[in-house]
C-alpha cells in the first residue's frame, strides 16, 4: 500500500474524469462483503491486502445491491487489474500495449461510465446523467 493511500482517495476518479484506464493493484481479500449479485466477484481489494472489497468500496459498483441494477457501473470493464505487486505493473501495461482492440473496448467502456463520476455544466448537461443526478436517484 502506498503511504496515505485509501479507496476513497480521489487520484482514482480524477484518472477516469480525465478519460484515462485506471491501473490498479489487486489483492485477494477475505473481508466479508455485501457485493454478491449478479456474479461479481467480490474477494478483490484494490487498495491492499486483506483490504476492503472494491465492490463495497467504489459507488455504484456492479453486484452492489444497487437500487437501480441498469445503473451499476463495472470497474472491471475498464480498470487495469494488477495482480503480484508493483513489480507486475509495467508487464500487464505492456501486454494491453499489445493488444489495440482490448485498449479500445477498455476506452469505450470508460466513456460509457465517465459522466458518473464528473458534475455537469452548460447547457448540453442535462442531456446526460451526472455524479449529481445519480447521487438523487440513488
Amino acid at each position: 500500500t502506498l503511504p496515505g493511500d485509501s479507496p476513497s482517495q480521489k487520484r482514482f476518479f480524477d484518472v477516469i474524469a480525465m478519460g484515462c484506464i485506471p491501473v490498479v493493484l489487486a489483492f485477494d481479500t477475505s473481508r466479508s462483503t455485501t457485493s454478491v449479485a449478479g456474479g461479481f466477484a467480490s474477494n478483490t481489494s484494490w487498495h491492499s491486502p486483506g483490504g476492503y472489497p472494491m465492490g463495497d468500496v467504489y459507488p455504484y459498483a456492479k453486484g452492489s445491491n444497487g437500487t437501480y441494477p441498469e445503473e451499476e457501473i463495472d470497474y472491471r470493464s475498464f480498470v487495469v487489474e494488477v495482480y503480484g505487486g508493483v513489480g507486475n505493473v509495467k508487464p500487464a501495461i505492456e501486454a494491453l500495449m499489445e493488444n489495440p482492440g482490448e485498449i479500445r473496448r477498455r476506452q469505450l467502456m470508460l466513456r460509457k461510465y465517465a459522466p458518473s463520476f464528473c458534475y455537469g455544466m452548460g447547457r448540453e448537461s442535462h442531456s446526460y446523467g451526472d455524479a449529481f443526478s445519480n447521487t438523487l436517484h440513488h
